[in-house]
């Protein structure tokens, strides 16, 4: 090797180790950015706990390759730049060091395999008795208590520290019902039952959502997931059972009125009234839920009347039609739906 080849061999190693430093120094700090945890490893139910220890488990096992990788390669960059070509050698055909590098990752997965395979035990236990049917829809939520007489669209309560049990289908496409605070994914295929259940641990509101790309809406296919203490839940229940409140306020009443003659009973329910549509959301006590169109918009008087104007402009594609109607009709649709608590 020539004098101007050596010094050129030798610059380009230190660059080489600068550029793996560089890499470090970026990984670090995209695992720093993530210290602020998604919601998946913040999880408050049984089933999300697993599976949050778990995918623990699993990064630290690969972080502690990665980081053994690293080291051992700086190392040789290192030590290799002192020595001169004609020192360096090459070891051939040695058994020992190929059957090292490759026990090494065949023991690796099956760890890996085994760990996974334990959770999945654990959370993927046969369900016993479900409370209700989780019906995905283009693009909402259909919660079936069948056993209860009541439907509870885009909102669900379940009580903390009991068995949630849930049976899930699809009616149309293909979905797939997660709350990511409580569990893992479960598809819901058209004609075939699927099963999921979780406990939840702490009370409060988790965000669910369809994890299945189901159509032009899909991003806009979200639920309410409330854990409760066990009496809420009970006098949730008891609620839900009754039939709809009768309007008291004047455009309220005239609401019931108009909501009853445009042929809003061909889609939509409202328990203790003639409309008994089951094709649309179950509007029984609409009041009481905190958003519309599967928490598109939030639950306010202004909202459900941009929502009644124009839902196709709120929600393009959505199976709820324009239906041009008087303002003075609009705001009396909005008064009575907002009066079902």
């Amino acid at each position: 090797m020539t004098g101007s080849q050596e010094q050129e061999t030798r610059v380009r190693r230190p660059r080489a180790v600068a550029g793996f430093a560089v890499a470090g120094v970026v990984a670090a700090s995209l695992l720093l950015a993530g210290c602020d945890a998604p919601d998946i490893l913040r999880s408050q139910g049984s089933s999300g706990q697993e599976i949050a220890t778990l995918a623990l488990w699993i990064f630290a096992i690969l972080a502690g390759v990665l980081l053994t990788v690293w080291v051992i390669l700086v190392y040789v960059i290192v030590t290799g730049r002192r020595r001169r070509e004609k020192d360096a050698s090459q070891n051939k055909g040695n058994l020992r060091i190929e059957i090292v590098w490759t026990a090494i990752p065949a023991v690796i997965v099956i760890v890996l395999f085994i760990l996974t395979m334990i959770v999945t035990n654990r959370i993927d236990m046969p369900a016993r008795g479900a409370q209700f049917t989780a019906v995905g829809r283009q693009w909402w939520w259909d919660f079936d208590y069948k056993d209860l007489g009541f439907k509870s669209p885009n909102e669900i309560y379940a009580p903390v520290g009991r068995r949630t049990s849930i049976d899930v289908v699809s009616a149309d496409v293909i979905h797939s019902f997660w709350v990511p605070q409580m569990g893992g994914k479960v598809d819901m295929i058209p004609g075939h039952v699927n099963h999921i259940h979780f406990t939840p641990l702490k009370t409060g509101e988790y965000l669910g959502e369809c994890s299945e790309f189901c159509g032009v809406q899909h991003g806009k296919m979200r639920f309410l997931f409330v854990v409760v203490e066990p009496e809420e839940y009970t006098a949730w229940v008891e609620h839900q059972q009754q039939p709809a409140a009768q309007p008291t306020g004047a455009e309220a009443v005239a609401g019931s009125r108009v909501i009853a003659s445009v042929g809003c009973g061909s889609c939509h329910a409202i328990r203790g009234t003639t409309l008994r549509g089951t094709f649309g959301p179950d509007l029984t006590h609409f009041g009481s839920r905190r958003g519309i169109a599967a928490y598109t918009l939030r639950n306010t008087p202004a909202n459900l009347l941009r929502w009644i104007q124009d839902p196709q402009g709120v929600k393009p594609g959505c199976n709820m039609p324009n239906v041009p109607l008087p303002s003075d009709q609009q705001r009396e649709m909005t008064a009575y739906l907002e009066e079902l608590k």
